[in-house]
């Protein structure tokens, strides 16, 4: 049951931790399994209060955005110390003149999509590499190529096994593989992430009984004081468990809106057909390899302010999460993750606002043998649609060397016109010099752009020595290129 398994332990821990909630009709706290929901879906809603009041303009753009066409660029760059360049033989101007330009571009009305790579070496602006789609074909052109090449959307799987089987895998299909469909996913509504977390709410919330329930009352310590604070019980047995699983995917096999928000992560596969299968596979899986779920909240009103949650698999092997967090204006969390009751991991720290100000400082320790500590400071400043971050990241224990990561970020979110830019940079030490990686982004709504299709060529149509003459094609332009290059790096 390897599919059903990460599933399982997947759905359980976002409705466990994430905030699981409850159906809109839960207005009484007058059960032991309505209080539980309520404060899990309090317990979601101070989460999500907490962002948008901290990204507001950000949050405000990326909705708007989803119902827009838009043109996105990040390049990337570098600043290398002389010192470190002139052992290998390359002269800090040419670092100074190298860059590389990502561009995504996606119009949903007009089924417009660009995906595009430009890299500059030297000052020599190499070209672009981009894979475009319209309402009929996708397209790809390069540098590289004389004209660009083109596929039928509906011949893309056919396409592909015809220049290389080996590449297409179960599920692919023309749909899952059309840039369009892509991008189209790519940015989801705050909205329609709520609509489909509800609807699993509710499949959740149908499929537990109140026997799973109890509430009591104890003593706790929460950040080091002691509290008297409702003690609220959840216990799902496998059975109770494999019958919310199942539950769970006969609603979302024909899920539509879930299944276009999997396909951004899952690019190329049959969303449909994937959860069939693992439909299929959990009702004929035995009981015994589902697992068994105990979770303790311990709750002040609604407010979940201590967790302590079980999770038990296969062999009694067991996962366990517990720990105190409080969100408010200010966030403060204390998590130990353990395995067989030995401690994995652990996050610890707070972010505390003051005015327009936040002061994050987060310490996440991964223990593999040996304790290994990252830990996370930023100092944030936010004004309007204005952002501006710097802190640091020390990777030392987890890289084992000296590896201190500072950043500096500057956003500038312009909801009414439009426009998002931001400016950042990341910077480390190497044998005692100092690297930095520079980023500057901008994103337009609105806007038009074009894709290189005149005179594309059919790759569908095209025989096997026609598709030869393409790859010498590559190869003799890539040299070219090649020798360009070359002559400004001596």
């Amino acid at each position: 049951m390897k599919k059903s398994k990460g599933l399982i332990i997947g759905l359980i821990a976002a409705l466990l931790v994430l905030g699981g909630g409850a159906a809109a009709y839960f207005y009484m706290t007058n059960t032991p399994k309505n209080a539980y929901l309520l404060s899990e879906k309090q317990s979601m809603e101070n989460i999500t209060k907490y962002v948008e009041s901290r990204f507001s303009e950000e949050m405000k753009f990326q909705e708007k955005m989803k119902d827009e066409s838009y043109i996105s660029t990040v390049k990337l760059g570098a600043d290398v110390p002389e010192a470190l360049v002139e052992g290998a033989g390359v002269p800090k101007s040419v670092i100074d003149a190298s860059n590389i330009v990502f561009e995504v571009a996606h119009d949903g009305k007009e089924e417009f999509s660009k995906l595009g790579i430009t890299p500059t070496i030297a000052d020599n602006k190499i070209g672009e590499f981009a894979w475009g789609a319209d309402k009929d074909k996708q397209y790809i052109s390069a540098p590289v190529l004389d004209k660009p090449l083109s596929v039928p959307n509906d011949k893309i799987v056919e396409t592909l096994k015809k220049l290389d089987a080996s590449v297409v895998e179960e599920g692919m299909t023309n749909e899952t593989l059309n840039l369009n469909n892509i991008l189209s996913g790519a940015t989801v509504s705050q909205d329609e992430l709520n609509k489909i977390r509800d609807r699993y709410i509710d499949v959740f919330v149908d499929s537990v009984k109140d026997e799973n329930f109890k509430k009591d009352k104890e003593k706790v310590s929460v950040f080091g004081e002691d509290k008297n604070l409702d003690k609220l019980t959840m216990d799902l047995k496998r059975e109770d468990v494999k019958k919310i699983v199942i539950a769970m995917l006969e609603q979302a096999k024909d899920d539509k809106e879930l299944h276009d928000l999997i396909k951004t992560q899952a690019q190329g596969k049959d969303i449909k057909k994937e959860i069939d299968d693992m439909l299929k596979d959990a009702k004929k899986e035995d009981v015994k390899n589902f697992p068994e779920v105990h979770s303790i909240i311990y709750v002040d009103g609604k407010e979940i302010l201590k967790r302590d949650l079980t999770i038990k698999g296969q062999d009694d092997e067991s996962i366990k999460l517990a720990g105190s967090s409080k969100v408010d204006d200010n966030i403060k969390v204390d998590y130990e993750l353990s395995s067989n009751n030995e401690k994995v991991g652990s996050l610890k720290g707070e972010s505390k606002k003051s005015d327009k100000k936040y002061n994050d400082d987060y310490k996440f320790v991964i223990i593999d043998g040996e304790e290994k500590e990252i830990s996370f400071k930023n100092e944030s400043t936010t004004d309007d649609g204005k952002r501006k971050d710097k802190g640091q990241i020390d990777l030392t224990a987890l890289a084992g060397m000296d590896m201190v990561v500072a950043f500096t970020n500057d956003m500038d979110t312009d909801v009414g016109n439009n426009e998002q830019k931001q400016k950042g940079d990341l910077s480390f030490d190497v044998d005692g010099e100092t690297v930095k990686v520079v980023l500057d982004s901008k994103t337009k709504l609105k806007e038009s752009f074009k894709i290189e299709s005149k005179d594309a060529r059919d790759l569908n149509k095209m025989s096997d020595s026609e598709i030869s003459d393409i790859q010498s094609e590559i190869e003799e332009n890539f040299m070219s290129i090649f020798m360009d290059v070359s002559g400004d790096l001596e």
